[in-house]
Order: structure tokens, then C-alpha cells, then sequence
């Protein structure tokens, strides 16, 4: 961290603003659609009953490849209660423990940086005592984005069967990767699409999410000049769009006026999204938040 220590010093020094509000009063949009299970616990989790019950209910949307929203199935898993706890991440997980940090406002405007675990727990103790300001532009924050789920917390949110057991018939049942994503209100992850199926579980705080459904036969060998998105441009991944969704710049990016109507909902403790493969998809924190999420396929 020696080498980036003055900047994430001045990142934890200043006032955070509250969340942009553009992203939900502007945007014209669809509800995701969503269902309710019985909430589990960690210990509940596991029983064959509720492991068949959530394929039951994610099936139907994962053969259209359409989103779903599982409202506070895992409310009652041990994340959600541990999670919010700095000193609880303190006692899981050595404070030596290397981990990636973006600086910026999101990772395609920004840098990814390695540093301490305890450095980068530090950071979030001072932001989350610091109250928002409306009154100032929204500024930059450190995030610690898609990173390996570490082992001394994977028990508190347990990975569904049907995404590494193919008898579920809920894809093929191969596991990929669990990450974490933790950080302060005002994180982003800018519009991009995976190409695994995708299971976001919110922990702590609550995001605001757009989902636009994909292009056909969209991937690397696609040239996404000429597309809504714009994916790839101004130094961006193949799957990362150039465009500012929030605040899109319709002079640099006019194709965007031709976007298809996204998808919108907000997260909170216990909801866990589908976000299936290749749909395009935007993330706000609302508020510091924690999440998990599984690739599988």
C-alpha cells in the first residue's frame, strides 16, 4: 500500500455526498420482476427442501434468461447480521490479507491497487463516521470490488446447490467464483455485462440497479462501435460500456437515445438478483454496503 497510501489517506479525509438521484427519477424504466421464498438461515440453508424450492424459482427465469429478484431469502443468513460489524471483519479475516482496491469514482475511470486488508477496513471505519453532504459533488471512494470471497466468511452465505449440481437443472452446474464487494455509499460498477449467469446476494446497505438485456451475439468478436453501448471505447473492455448511464453524454454517444428500456430495482439485506449471462447491468451503492456474488454456469 506504501506507494498509494497519501491518496487513499486524502480518499478517507473528505466528506462523501449522498447518492445521485438521477439514476431513478430520470431513467424510464421496467420493474424487475420478484418473488418472495421463506427466508433461510445459514442453518436452514442446506436442506434439500429449500435447495429444490429455490430452483423451482429461479428455473423458469434462467431457461428465458430473464431477470428475478428473490426478495430477503437469505435475511436470516449469518452475513447479514455479521457483515455490518467492521470489528466482525477484523476477527475473520487477517488484517495481512492482500486485496484489490479500485480508487476512483468507478473502475473504468479510475486505478485498481493492492493494499492490506486492515488498511483498506481502517479506510471504511473513517468514511462510515463521516455524515453526507448534499451540498458537494460527489467524490472519489475506494472500493474493494470482485474479490475471492475469503475462506473465513464463506460459511456465512451459503452458495445454492444448483450452481454447482447440474441434477437441479439449473444450468449445468458449474461453479465459477464467489466474490465480495464492500465499500462505502457512492461505489459504482459503470454498465457492463459478465458472460457467466450471474446470482447478486445483498448483505448490508441497499443498491440501485439498471438491467439492459443483451445484444445477440454480443462478445469480443462483436465491433461495438456502432451500438448503443458503446462498449469498449475510450479505453473500456469489450464488455464495459463508454456510456454514463446516470448522466449520458447524447452529443459523444447519440446511439444511446436508441437504448432498449432497461430494467430497475433496488436491493436491500437478504435479496438475491439474477442478473443472467450477457444482460448489461449498472450498480449503485445507496449506502455502505456489502454483497456476494456467484458466477456459475
Amino acid at each position: 500500500m506504501l506507494l498509494h497510501h497519501h491518496r487513499f489517506s486524502q480518499l478517507a479525509a473528505r466528506r462523501l455526498s449522498s447518492p445521485s438521484s438521477s439514476s431513478s427519477s430520470s431513467i424510464k424504466s421496467n420493474p424487475v420482476e420478484r418473488i418472495r421464498l421463506p427466508s433461510l438461515s445459514s442453518q436452514d440453508f442446506n436442506s434439500y427442501e429449500h435447495q429444490l424450492a429455490m430452483a423451482d424459482a429461479i428455473r423458469p427465469n434462467h431457461k428465458s434468461q430473464t431477470p428475478i429478484l428473490l426478495t430477503n431469502l437469505i435475511s436470516k443468513c449469518d452475513a447479514v447480521y455479521f457483515w455490518r460489524s467492521l470489528q466482525y471483519w477484523q476477527a475473520a479475516v487477517p488484517e495481512n490479507t492482500p486485496v484489490d482496491v479500485e480508487l476512483g469514482r468507478s473502475y473504468n475511470t479510475g486505478s485498481r491497487v493492492s493494499m492490506k486488508f486492515g488498511d483498506y477496513l481502517e479506510y471504511l471505519s473513517k468514511v462510515s463516521e463521516q455524515e453526507p453532504d448534499p451540498q458537494q459533488q460527489q467524490e472519489e471512494v475506494a472500493y474493494l470490488a470482485q474479490n475471492e470471497l475469503f475462506a473465513g466468511v464463506q460459511s456465512d452465505i451459503p452458495t445454492p446447490h444448483f450452481c454447482s449440481d447440474g441434477s437441479f437443472n439449473v444450468g449445468e452446474g458449474k461453479l465459477y467464483h464467489s466474490m465480495l464487494w464492500l465499500g462505502p455509499r457512492g461505489t459504482v460498477s459503470p454498465l457492463h455485462y459478465d458472460p457467466l449467469d450471474n446470482l447478486l446476494m445483498q448483505v448490508v446497505g441497499n443498491k440501485h440497479i439498471l438491467l439492459y438485456p443483451p445484444d445477440k451475439g454480443n462478445g469480443r468478436d462483436i465491433d461495438s462501435t456502432g451500438s448503443w453501448h458503446y462498449a469498449g471505447l475510450n479505453g473500456n473492455q469489450y464488455n464495459t460500456s463508454a456510456v454514463d448511464v446516470e448522466n449520458p453524454n447524447y452529443e459523444e454517444f447519440p446511439k444511446f437515445r436508441e437504448a432498449p428500456i432497461p430494467y430497475e430495482c433496488e436491493i436491500g439485506p437478504g435479496d438475491v438478483l439474477f442478473i443472467p449471462s450477457k444482460w448489461w447491468h449498472h450498480v449503485r451503492s445507496l449506502s455502505n454496503a456489502a454483497s456476494a456474488n456467484i458466477w456459475w454456469r
